[in-house]
């Protein structure tokens, strides 16, 4: 936390906190138990997901075998916060491992028809 400056001040200080990690068990431990937003990239491919629970949400992943090179992650306050930063990288990097993906990612076929040739 940021000394000497109010609490809208530490809260943005929060917010903009993004680290890497690998992702293996004991890259995961390291991860805090806060609010935030993650992303898993592996070879080029990405997986975007908020949490109320980074460390328990990843280590999870790794159960289900999901697999990736690195976990990034940035913590939030408030839900709001994770949810709105979670659609914006979404719709800025297109992953391709997210089921659900906005229409700024989808070809003319799957924006109009409902399915991709």
């Amino acid at each position: 936390m940021v000394r000497g400056k109010n609490k809208a001040d530490q809260r943005r200080a929060i917010k903009t906190k993004s680290k890497r990690v690998s992702y293996s068990p004991a890259g995961v431990s390291k991860l805090p138990r806060g609010l935030g937003v993650y992303t898993i990239n592996d070879n080029g491919k990405k997986y975007i997901g908020s949490t109320s629970n980074l460390r328990r949400r990843n280590q999870e992943h790794l159960r289900n075998g999901k697999s990736g090179a690195s976990v990034s992650y940035t913590r939030t306050v408030t839900r709001q916060q994770a949810y709105a930063i979670e659609r914006n990288k979404i719709r800025r990097s297109c992953p391709s491992r997210n089921k659900t993906k906005p229409d700024s990612c989808k070809g003319f076929w799957e924006k109009n028809f409902g399915f991709s040739l």
